[in-house]
């Protein structure tokens, strides 16, 4: 006999974290309720509980729950990744505060160069 199984779902979150957790556990920390969250999905809220329930989700899916709730889960999902990602504005970041450390170091020698100044007068 085939075995119709696939082959993602014989590890069960053993190396993925369970997304429908991750839903459920936010709707619940929001001041909303399923059925509203259903509505702006528009889908039935059988299918969402379904979805609270899932192992995995389609991409598609969670674009549109962190759409509907104004929450990246794919961002957070991507942190339990074992590698680091840096996102465009992250590393705008990191230049602007190495550019601003290369003027606080020279804000500093200037300021002990006028405080040598200050004490040879």
């Amino acid at each position: 006999m085939i075995n119709n199984n696939k082959k993602y779902s014989h590890d069960r979150g053993d190396q993925y974290p369970l997304v429908g957790n991750f839903i459920n556990y936010h709707i619940s920390q929001q001041l909303v309720s399923k059925a509203a969250v259903a509505r702006a999905l528009n889908i039935d809220p059988k299918g969402l509980a379904a979805y609270c329930k899932r192992d995995t989700l389609q991409f598609a899916v969670l674009w549109k729950l962190s759409l509907v709730l104004k929450h990246n889960f794919i961002a957070q999902l991507g942190e339990y990744l074992p590698y680091r990602f840096e996102t465009i504005r992250e590393k705008a970041l990191k230049e602007e505060l190495a550019q601003k450390e290369i003027i606080i170091q020279k804000m500093e020698i200037q300021l002990e160069a006028f405080r040598e100044m200050m004490r040879k007068q």
